[in-house]
């Protein structure tokens, strides 16, 4: 039988329609209209490379810090500890055990940072959140949860902990290219899709406050440099 081949000038066709590159039904996730939605579709790319460069900040912060805190707690060769290992996925050939710390610490994955800091359970070494008032990023939000009946506001590690899984959501849906304006509809009222679930409590980020919300984390670490690089401005030319 024949083998099937593709004439040029189908290939020239899909090259030429940009609904074919993005996919319509990808398009159709920002809007009806495709024009409006190719516009909203790059504005998206846009915001997902400055919460990109923010995010980066922010994952190499928590990789060194909780480095430095484990050699502090541990010792030197924390990183060559079985719990640490059985974590770990490789990412390479060669067996973790063989590597050196760094090479070991400098292929984590943000995920694997995360899980890494709350199983050792140094969260409150992290950042200080004390402050943080999650109804800034959505009016829905509270800085609290009930347990028992009873109203209790959330820890420091708690809040933290809140923190480091909203990174990781925003982190996986700007890396993947997802669109980061959608939001939920109940009753007329639109609700954040990246959110986390702390004692019974949604917290979540409404896509005008990705940014501001990094953004404060890094104000919160207080390092000049950080603060100083924390923004970059990506345009069309």
């Amino acid at each position: 039988m024949d083998k099937k081949k593709i004439s040029k000038d189908k290939l020239r066709t899909f090259d030429s329609d940009i609904t074919s590159i993005l996919s319509k039904q990808q398009l159709q996730s920002y809007d009806e209209n495709i024009a409006t939605s190719i516009e909203k579709y790059y504005n998206n790319r846009i915001l997902a490379l400055e919460a990109g460069h923010k995010i980066a900040e922010l994952e190499i912060y928590l990789r060194n810090k909780m480095d430095f805190c484990l050699r502090e707690l541990i010792g030197e060769d924390w990183i060559k500890n079985s719990k640490v290992l059985s974590s770990v996925k490789p990412k390479s050939h060669i067996p973790l055990e063989e590597l050196e710390h760094d090479q070991i610490l400098s292929s984590l994955m943000l995920g694997e940072i995360i899980d890494l800091i709350q199983k050792y359970e140094i969260l409150h070494y992290m950042l200080d959140l004390s402050s943080l008032d999650f109804k800034k990023y959505h009016q829905g939000n509270r800085n609290f949860f009930y347990s028992n009946g009873k109203k209790n506001k959330f820890s420091n590690i708690s809040k933290v902990r809140i923190a480091l899984n909203l990174i990781r959501n925003i982190r996986n849906r700007a890396f993947h290219w997802e669109n980061l304006g959608k939001t939920r509809q109940n009753s007329g009222i639109s609700y954040p899709r990246i959110t986390h679930k702390e004692e019974g409590t949604i917290i979540g980020i409404m896509p005008q406050n990705i940014l501001i919300f990094l953004d404060d984390l890094i104000d919160i670490i207080d390092n000049p440099e950080m603060k100083g690089y924390k923004n970059i401005k990506v345009k069309y030319v």
